[in-house]
């Protein structure tokens, strides 16, 4: 796990600085003349030798990789298409360059892992950047006027820019919408997020970006219970097996819910030896330390737990602020980077559960009782005129009560709306007073854009319950997910490996009929059924908890002194965007409103704080 940037055409200094956290462990620069140089940190996992650093030039000299992630399949990709080649190296790196050499974009079809590279042809003069399946390793750049600069985190690529680019209102619009910026967009004018399970070629200072993956939700109705059960285990146990290749030791984060658990348990039969398990709990009603005990018990582990506490989480803020790079609002990346950084002081690399959600079907919305009231018979046009409905009512209305109205109509024409807004905190409703006016017609547009785009992109067929993880799968799951466990690990530099989001995994579970995931009730049915077969039954049948700070609870105490604080400074330079007098009265509530507005003031907040740092 490493941080990558580069530029071409380009004569900015380098700043490798702005990603030693993502590589601690050494650092290099490859330069190509004029044209073209590569950056890179390493986190040393696989191959501790020097002989492994970055950037690294194939054998033949054609080729030059910048590589972030890990290729979990490098021993069998080496055996199967390279059996004869003398390589240098024991890493997963120089596989990849050399069957890169070999293949060219066609040999991304054998990767099993997670990456983000880029790889520089010295003959032909051209830029590939590669980004894995799902969506895991992060891959920012900014292309125009002849060149181009790419870069693993945001800072980083802002750090190769001529000058610091503006900020995207468009962008502020939709982090507020849902919590995160969805990609292509980053919070910067020009510069963009490389789309999961796409390739990008550079060359001429042309830019194509190519998907060569794509995941498709249809269900196999001929297969058993049982042979889907016995598959689903063979699956997660290769998973975690390929998971557990390193050449330093491997953790796991163990939340004490259902996912973790059952990575915990495989992990620990296919090590063979005790394990050390992290956990973070809460000083409030909701912590799971209790059950991640009960969970290491079972996997016979040694077991490290670890408090967050109100204090501590308002210490951590400024950091998660500064870590993402652009506003993120999960509030859930403050455990995580919590619990990262009390894993890191023992471990490099630590497995987690992240990703069984989606994989099998783990939330509310799945529910046989939830989709009935989902749909409509609207639902294959009505997201159009819903998306349009909410533009329209902003365009001519000015009364909440009406923009509420249509809000809701809007989003009542299709379930689809209903999924990509399930996280819809600042809804069409508040968008109006929101903003400053000449910034209000700037963002108008983009939402519905966005969600129209989104959703006529995707292959809507089949049961209702496989096109809304369809959508999920292309919104919250890539944009809020893979970001949160990316960061929260390399800002800690500790590298955080997800068997449970393994693509050949989730091309599997897309072929389960719905009745395999959500049974009687019951979500991850068929993952559960396999966690018990590991572990206690009352670890694995018990209400689901999350990961969550109690953003209500401290909205108050914590996030509305945030707040508060910038409405004080009539010179922030968030009020360049947004409208000071609807924060401050926003902030200013009862704490009945404080709490029931809890949300949006942690992302107020957010906001606030990033302006003020970033700009």
């Amino acid at each position: 796990m490493c941080g990558i940037l580069g530029a071409i055409n380009s004569s900015v200094k380098f700043d490798l600085s702005s990603l030693h956290h993502r590589g601690p462990d050494g650092q290099g620069v490859w330069e190509d003349g004029d044209c073209c140089r590569l950056g890179h940190t390493r986190l040393s996992i696989i191959d501790l030798d020097q002989r492994a650093s970055q950037p690294m030039v194939s054998r033949s000299s054609r080729f030059v990789i910048v590589f972030n992630g890990e290729i979990y399949n490098y021993k069998e990709i080496k055996k199967e298409f390279l059996p004869d080649f003398d390589f240098r190296t024991t890493s997963d790196t120089e596989v990849l360059l050399e069957l890169w050499e070999l293949m060219g974009p066609d040999c991304i079809r054998h990767f099993r892992g997670m990456f983000a590279f880029a790889i520089w042809d010295r003959r032909e003069k051209e830029l590939f950047l590669v980004r894995d399946r799902l969506g895991k390793k992060p891959l920012v750049f900014s292309c125009g006027n002849g060149s181009l600069s790419f870069a693993s985190e945001l800072d980083a690529l802002v750090g190769l820019l001529p000058q610091k680019p503006e900020i995207d209102p468009r962008a502020m619009d939709l982090f507020l919408a849902y919590q995160f910026i969805p990609h292509p967009f980053t919070i910067y004018k020009n510069c963009e997020k490389l789309p999961p399970a796409h390739f990008a070629k550079y060359k001429d200072g042309q830019l194509t970006i190519q998907r060569y993956w794509s995941i498709k939700f249809d269900p196999d109705y001929s297969i058993t219970e049982d042979e889907a059960f016995e598959s689903l285990e063979e699956q997660v146990r290769e998973s975690v097996k390929l998971r557990m290749r390193s050449d330093v030791e491997v953790g796991v984060l163990l939340s004490g819910g259902v996912d973790s658990s059952l990575v915990a348990a495989v992990a620990a039969k296919e090590s063979g030896k005790r394990l050390k398990t992290f956990s973070v709990g809460f000083d409030y009603g909701k912590s799971e330390l209790e059950h991640a005990a009960k969970a290491a018990q079972a996997c016979n582990s040694i077991h490290k737990p670890a408090s967050l506490d109100e204090k501590t989480a308002g210490s951590l803020f400024a950091d998660m602020v500064n870590a993402y790079g652009e506003p993120y609002g999960d509030n859930s990346a403050l455990p995580s980077l919590f619990v990262c950084a009390h894993a890191a002081s023992e471990v490099k690399v630590a497995l987690n559960g992240d990703g069984g959600d989606e994989l099998m079907g783990g939330y509310g919305k799945y529910s046989p009782k939830a989709m009935r009231q989902l749909m409509t018979p609207f639902a294959s046009f009505g997201y159009k005129v819903g998306c349009d409905l909410d533009t329209t009512a902003n365009r001519l209305f000015n009364s909440p009560g009406i923009l509420k109205f249509a809000d809701r109509l809007g989003s009542s024409l299709s379930p689809y709306i209903k999924v990509v807004r399930f996280n819809h905190f600042f809804s069409s409703q508040y968008r109006k007073a929101l903003y400053r006016p000449e910034v209000f017609k700037e963002v108008l547009d983009i939402r519905s854009e966005y969600e129209k785009k989104l959703i006529s992109e995707l292959p809507l067929t089949g049961p209702l319950m496989c096109r809304l993880q369809s959508i999920d799968y292309r919104h919250y799951f890539v944009g809020d997910l893979m970001a949160k466990m990316d960061i929260a690990g390399m800002r800690n530099s500790l590298e955080t490996r997800s068997p449970l989001m393994d693509h050949k995994l989730f091309e599997f579970a897309a072929t389960l009929p719905p009745e395999f995931k959500i049974k009687n009730g019951e979500t991850k049915y068929l993952l559960k059924k396999l966690a018990a077969k590991y572990l206690p039954r009352e670890i694995i049948y018990r209400p689901k908890t999350g990961f969550s700070v109690p953003v209500s609870n401290w909205a108050e105490t914590v996030f509305k002194q945030k707040v508060s604080a910038a409405t004080a400074n009539p010179n922030h330079p968030l009020w360049n965007y947004l409208n000071r007098d609807f924060v401050k009265k926003m902030a200013e509530g009862s704490p009945e409103q404080i709490r029931k507005n809890g949300h949006r003031i942690w992302l107020l907040s957010v906001l606030c704080a990033w302006t003020e740092v970033k700009r």
